[in-house]
């Protein structure tokens, strides 16, 4: 192997996420009450007319694939469907910016950017959110800042995360120690859906535990600074696991590309396995794909409820297996030969 591709950082880092959390004063945080309910969606819909185009969605109108779908691809959580009568989402066009209200807390805005990209994702979700004062009374304390259901969210009530794909650390079983280390730094590692979720395709969260008492700026420099010395550590893990084994990391590489374009069924467990080997492969130069990005979307457009919402049904599970080898072995065929 001739080196370490240059792009191997930027191919460690999938996503940045900022989300805030906001309560409006004189109401629960839990809302109940339909009625109420719909009367705040509407006004924070009005509030973010000027802000950006959206997409008004009731969770009640929804089915479930629509809801699920949307579920994958983060745009709303478990907690906001689980709130069927009460909860809704506003989601822009580009489906960067989602706006849950009626979620754990009344608000829940979010802002998803690809690659390392907190401050520029906090300047964007911090202008929707001023909008939302302009127009709304936020639950604010003097002495403690933001008011939130969960008490770790109170203060800045801003949760910073970067998804990261990390092989070499997972492999070489060092996640747990890791984990231990960034959490004295008041960090967290959390799997592809958060809280409770498990390491989809060795893709992990790094994100702040610490709200109260730090600022937005010392939250999302202290997330900066362990993502940017964890991709270290991953790139010299790298080194050591597959620098070595050229021909062992090629083969699974290119054993992986030939499964997935080959396959007739596919089911995800075993696509999430070897598109991991492929990324890899990829990062390392020893399968020509330079778009590595697009591997990234390709794992959540394959995603069960995404397949059903693309054929606009819902499909047994060998359907989904079917329509997944065919969509994945083409989009691999085009970006090799790109």
């Amino acid at each position: 192997m001739a080196g370490l591709s240059p792009d191997l950082t930027s191919g460690i880092i999938i996503r940045s996420r900022v989300r805030l959390a906001r309560n409006l004063k004189g109401y629960p945080f839990r809302i109940d009450d339909v009625a109420v309910a719909r009367d705040i969606v509407k006004k924070v819909n009005r509030a973010l007319v000027k802000a950006d185009t959206f997409n008004l969605y009731f969770v009640a109108n929804l089915s479930d694939i629509k809801l699920s779908a949307m579920q994958e691809r983060y745009l709303i959580s478990r907690n906001l469907i689980e709130n069927r009568e009460c909860g809704a989402a506003l989601v822009n066009s580009d489906e960067s910016v989602s706006v849950m209200i009626h979620e754990e807390d009344v608000l829940r805005d979010q802002c998803f950017m690809k690659g390392l990209r907190l401050s520029e994702a906090y300047r964007r979700i911090s202008a929707i959110d001023d909008e939302l004062a302009k127009n709304l009374d936020i639950a604010y304390s003097e002495r403690f800042g933001y008011l939130t259901a969960c008490t770790t969210n109170v203060g800045t009530g801003l949760r910073a995360s970067v998804m990261l794909f990390l092989p070499a650390l997972t492999l070489a079983g060092k996640m747990k120690i890791l984990s231990g280390e960034i959490a004295k730094l008041g960090l967290t590692v959390r799997g592809a859906y958060g809280e409770g979720s498990r390491a989809e395709g060795y893709a992990y969260q790094i994100s702040n535990e610490v709200t109260l008492g730090v600022s937005e700026y010392e939250i999302i420099k202290s997330v900066e600074d362990a993502v940017e010395r964890i991709c270290e550590l991953e790139r010299n893990e790298t080194q050591k696991l597959f620098g070595k084994n050229e021909l062992k990391t090629m083969d699974r590489a290119r054993k992986s590309f030939g499964i997935l374009t080959n396959a007739v069924l596919l089911p995800y467990d075993e696509f999430l396995e070897h598109i991991s080997e492929v990324k890899l492969g990829a990062l390392l130069g020893v399968i020509d794909i330079s778009e590595v990005g697009e591997l990234d979307d390709l794992i959540i457009s394959v995603r069960p409820a995404n397949l059903c919402e693309q054929y606009g049904k819902k499909l047994s599970a060998t359907d989904r297996d079917l329509f997944r080898a065919e969509i994945v072995g083409k989009k691999l065929q085009k970006l090799k030969e790109n």
